[in-house]
């Protein structure tokens, strides 16, 4: 930084991978101004790939998901917020949250990720209808499955398949319902998506392509 140069202030909205990474480099680079990491979750920031793996089987606990332990922050004079903004004000420079906090700016990242996408079928709110995306659905869902027997999955991207394979393992029957032809036809060849449906196939795992889901019931035991 040159000398003299004014300090400026930084807000992170999003604590997932992005947001942090980009709270550690700005330490690293020598920013001295001021940090503030935001997350709608009341957690420290954590990596979101073993939710569908080690940590659903309950291999993790929440300490082994941290992307640094909660004194990383304070060495570095990081000011994590647990929060939802609700607003951002760009001619003063301001974020407002929805518990009626706000936070000045002179720089605003957003790093706030993506959310699962909900079906609009009758029956989504029905108790037993999980998303996956943070540690607070993984665990809901590693609790579940403890007394599941049955389950049907819909979509069969990485996620899903993560999940349907953990489900599998935990002695589930196991149905998986995509709207494409193949298994992760958005991201791999049709020759590396069919050696997955042979290996899903292989360990049980009934697979439906070519399907959707036009709506959700739910059964006598509610889960």
């Amino acid at each position: 930084m040159t000398a003299g140069a004014p300090v400026s202030s930084v807000v992170i909205v999003g604590a997932g991978q992005a947001g942090y990474q980009t709270a550690a480099s700005l330490r690293e680079r020598g920013h001295a101004g001021r940090i503030t990491l935001i997350s709608a979750e009341d957690a420290l920031p954590y990596e979101r790939p073993p939710l569908s793996k080690a940590y659903l089987k309950g291999e993790a606990d929440e300490t082994r998901l941290w992307l640094r332990p909660v004194t990383y922050y304070v060495r570095q004079s990081i000011d994590l917020v647990g929060g939802t903004v609700t607003g951002i004000d760009r001619d003063a420079r301001r974020v407002r949250l929805a518990d009626g906090s706000a936070y000045d700016y002179d720089h605003l990242v957003l790093a706030t990720g993506a959310r699962p996408r909900t079906l609009d079928v009758p029956g989504v709110g029905l108790r037993g209808v999980h998303t996956l995306r943070t540690a607070q659905e993984a665990a809901a869902l590693r609790s579940a499955l403890a007394a599941a027997r049955h389950a049907v999955v819909v979509g069969a991207g990485f996620v899903g398949l993560e999940f349907a394979a953990v489900a599998r393992e935990s002695g589930c029957e196991v149905t998986v319902v995509e709207a494409l032809d193949r298994p992760l036809a958005r991201v791999v060849s049709a020759r590396t998506a069919e050696h997955f449906t042979r290996l899903h196939r292989g360990a049980g795992t009934q697979l439906l392509f070519g399907q959707g889901v036009t709506a959700l019931h739910g059964n006598s035991r509610g889960t």
